[in-house]
């Protein structure tokens, strides 16, 4: 009973303090600088460059914004002989006479919503009175009603749109205020309103409210010098409050993401040349709907918000030398382009110093474009506006310093895009991404990456979780541009950065860019890089099929069988094919797609194919066929996995006993062979080979027997090779075929093939070396002389591959998992190889 009624006591007491907490006000939250950077934290490249020592002061402050580089300065507080600071600070700031700096705070980021109240204070020193203005801008949408043509105001574009989100973010004067006439001053800007309504839209019913008219997206905070003297100033704090603070507690403290592109930012840090290869969809290079136009972003001109032109003409910005290196104006607005010009005023760099390369962007899927990912690397295809240029100049003429580099002219940094909800095969999208990080790595190993997609309200595109997951295992950076949009829609209509569709327009980019521009904003001290991890293990043995380099086959190549199918090299192809329907019937294995695409195409663009597959098992065969009016192949990209080996029956590593190799005829180019060896029933052919996944190939027939496989002793393959391969036509075909075992434990292998029951027709083996790295490898060195036998201790996980030098063998039947027996005339060393 006791018991009992403590527990009924406790139960109340608990019941009291719940209701009780019920009743208490929230506490009011504390204070805090929603400033990015208010300390104007830096980081000087000066002494890379020149040599000089002059780690105390910069011509940029990290997350603010000027017009050029040096408008504003920054040093170290001691270095400023003009005045002392009120208090301890570590850095100031000096505004050239003329020149703004600035800074853009995204609502959601900061915590504020229509109605709050904020306040601005800035603290400086001035040689002439009323020199610095200081300014709350609230920064708004287009929100006007009714639609628009283009074509109505001199544009091409015939289609009509909403006026909604037109052109770029409009700052709207909240509040400003003039220093006084001190020298020493504090300036405060008090109590401005964060202007915004969320209205019931009619008809909406019990539906969330919506922002009508502009609807303020985020404030900005603006320092002018408005006088012919040098103005300095220190610790600006912008607070939610209706009095101006200072010397609050930052609430927004800078991560430091520059450490995971420790490569890139020094090279820009150095001044070096920067090859940028941006990849993705026809949203991330800034194609829309409407087009990304210049528009007459004055709020008193009588054309605000008209279209002028989509050519890019830099003497509208003030830099008619940019001519050759924008083709139309949204390669100027998309995030990178925005992006390439923020690190010129930060880096004090000229426009040849860093090239944007967009050319896998714009109608490509990934698996497209992974076709012809060796041609962008390389800029082997001539400047043009499919990658962001002006035609008439070569890669030489635009970035003369990329190709006298000792790299070569290869990408630096590699944006990894394509944010749709929608892509050509029934891959999942991981295996692609996993796939070409891992290509870029064979043939650019410094290269870097970045995650970047547009996921319009974190919920169009199902690879945005694949590309968390490969941020976690590979140590790349993920901008989570679609979070901090999604978030931002409270605060204007909904449907503004799409206007309709999945393109955003030309706000949305400006985001984008600033959620991409914290990944190069260093501040001192600097903390120690970490490389992005070179290379991991595989999220998906998959991603192997995608690691290999393409090989394009073209009609009237023998690979192709009747113009209509195409054996895979291993297990991904990208095909091209003519025919005279809207949609060609596309099969695989026998089964036919159902996959929407297949739309014919009559000559190889890797912007857009007829058909494209990758999640196919490896070391069997696969067939890709296409039917329909007219249906033929135009061009296949196949590609075979990287550290495979062909081992055909023609080979002398084959022990064929009296066998010998004859003339294997192939309808299909003999990707397997063009010999074979017929394996009476009951015998058995051997060879060694050296990988962990073996591939036996064979071709099937009527009076085939069973193909049995041991490897090391180990049954692991009984195999039927009487089995036609059925066409989509229906037509039986007797013809090459294969079957992957594995995986193994890397070494050398003893491989048994047997046939039973019947003949065999054996073509040969695939042996690939499928590990991801090299870092369970494990080598044993030494030396020995003929006759001495060397103990591995632990033994190694199979036999392993034994190279010697001098007069040393290693003979494979002297050789085991445990121990070596060497043979030879002489003595030598020998290195052990396995796992």
């Amino acid at each position: 009973m006791l018991h009992s009624a403590t527990l009924a006591i406790g139960a109340c007491g608990l019941a009291f303090q719940l209701v009780g907490a019920e009743t208490l006000p929230p506490p009011a939250p504390q204070p805090t600088n929603l400033l990015l950077n208010p300390g104007f934290g830096f980081h000087s490249f000066e002494s890379p460059r020149s040599g000089t020592p002059s780690a105390y002061q910069s011509g940029a402050v990290a997350c603010w914004d000027q017009e050029a580089h040096r408008d504003a300065e920054v040093f170290r507080a001691p270095r400023a002989k003009a005045f002392r600071p009120r208090f301890p600070v570590d850095n100031v700031v000096v505004l050239h006479p003329g020149k703004r700096l600035s800074q853009f705070v995204l609502l959601s980021e900061a915590g504020l919503d229509f109605g709050d109240r904020v306040s601005l204070s800035v603290l400086g020193r001035q040689s002439a009175p009323r020199s610095l203005r200081a300014a709350v801008h609230m920064v708004q949408v287009d929100g006007a009603p009714g639609e628009w043509r283009p074509a109505d105001f001199g544009q091409q574009d015939q289609r009509t749109f909403a006026k909604v989100a037109r052109g770029e973010l409009t700052p709207a004067l909240g509040a400003s205020a003039l220093s006084a006439d001190a020298e020493d001053f504090e300036l405060i800007v008090e109590n401005v309103e964060v202007a915004g309504a969320l209205v019931q839209t009619p008809g909406s019913g019990d539906g969330p409210p919506e922002v009508l008219g502009p609807g303020t997206i985020g404030v900005a905070v603006e320092f002018t010098n408005v006088s012919e003297s040098d103005v300095w100033i220190y610790s600006p704090c912008l607070s939610r409050s209706p009095k101006a603070l200072n010397r609050l507690p930052e609430g927004r403290p800078l991560p430091a993401l520059y450490r995971h592109l420790p490569r890139t930012v020094q090279k820009l840090w150095r001044g070096e040349a920067l090859h940028i290869l941006l990849t993705g969809y026809s949203s991330d290079c800034g194609d829309a709907n409407p087009p990304m136009y210049l528009y007459d972003e004055d709020p008193e001109s009588p054309t605000f918000k008209q279209p002028l032109q989509q050519t890019f003409d830099g003497s509208k910005v003030g830099h008619p030398e940019w001519d050759n290196y924008f083709a139309r104006w949204n390669h100027y607005f998309n995030p990178w382009g925005r992006m390439r010009c923020a690190l010129l005023r930060k880096f004090d760099l000229p426009i040849n110093k860093i090239l944007v390369n967009t050319e896998a962007c714009s109608g490509s899927y990934l698996i497209e474009a992974q076709s012809a990912f060796p041609e962008y690397a390389s800029l082997s295809l001539p400047p043009g506006p499919a990658n962001g240029h002006r035609e008439g100049k070569t890669w030489q003429e635009l970035y003369p310093d990329l190709f006298t580099r000792p790299e070569g002219p290869g990408p630096d940094l590699v944006v990894l895009c394509f944010g749709a909800k929608y892509h050509p095969d029934v891959a999942d999208e991981v295996e692609q991404y996993e796939g070409a990080i891992r290509w870029f790595r064979r043939h650019y190993p410094n290269v870097e990456f970045i995650f970047s997609n547009n996921n319009w309200r974190e919920g169009i595109a199902p690879n945005a979780g694949g590309l968390q997951e490969l941020s976690l295992r590979y140590g790349i950076p993920f901008v989570d541009f679609s979070r901090a949009l999604h978030l931002s829609t409270r605060h204007y209509n909904g449907r503004s950065p799409m206007n309709g569709d999945a393109h955003p327009q030309a706000f949305a980019h400006y985001l984008w860019y600033k959620q991409i521009e914290r990944l190069f904003e260093a501040v001192d001290p600097i903390q120690p890089g970490i490389a992005q991890a070179c290379p991991p293990d595989r999220i998906s043995i998959r991603s192997l099929g995608w690691e290999g380099d393409f090989r394009t086959y073209t009609e009237p190549d023998p690979r192709f069988r009747k113009g209509t199918g195409f054996l895979l090299d291993d297990t991904v192809v990208c095909v091209w094919a003519a025919g005279n329907e809207p949609k060609l019937a596309v099969s695989v294995d026998g089964t036919l797609s159902s996959h929407p695409r297949r739309a014919p195409k009559p000559k190889r663009n890797p912007r857009s194919c007829t058909f494209a597959i990758g999640h196919l098992s490896l070391g069997d065969r696969h067939v890709v066929e296409v039917s329909g009016e007219d249906a033929r192949f135009v061009a296949v990209d196949a590609r075979a996995a990287p550290g495979r080996q062909w081992i055909g029956v023609e080979s002398p590593r084959w022990r064929l006993g009296d066998l010998r190799a004859q003339p294997f005829e192939s309808e299909w180019g003999a990707p397997y062979g063009s010999r074979q060896v017929r394996v009476p029933p009951g015998e058995t052919v051997t060879v060694d080979a050296v990988g962990t996944f073996l591939s036996i190939a064979y071709a099937d027939m009527a009076d085939g027997g069973t193909l049995g496989v041991e490897v090391d002793g180990r049954e692991c393959l009984r195999q039927a090779t009487n089995v036609p391969f059925r066409t989509a036509a229906g037509e039986d075909l007797w013809m090459e075929n294969r079957k992957g075992i594995g995986p193994f434990p890397y070494g050398l292998h003893r491989v048994r093939v047997t046939a039973g029951e019947g003949p065999l027709a054996l073509l040969g083996v695939f042996a690939y070396d499928t590990r991801a790295s090299r870092a369970q490898e494990r080598v044993v060195r030494g030396t020995a002389y003929p006759g001495e036998t060397v103990t591995f201790s632990p033994p190694f996980k199979a036999r392993p591959l034994v190279l010697c030098t001098g007069g040393l063998h290693a003979l494979p039947d002297g050789t085991s998992a445990g121990q070596v027996t060497f043979a030879g005339d002489g003595p030598g060393a020998f290195e052990a190889i396995g796992e």
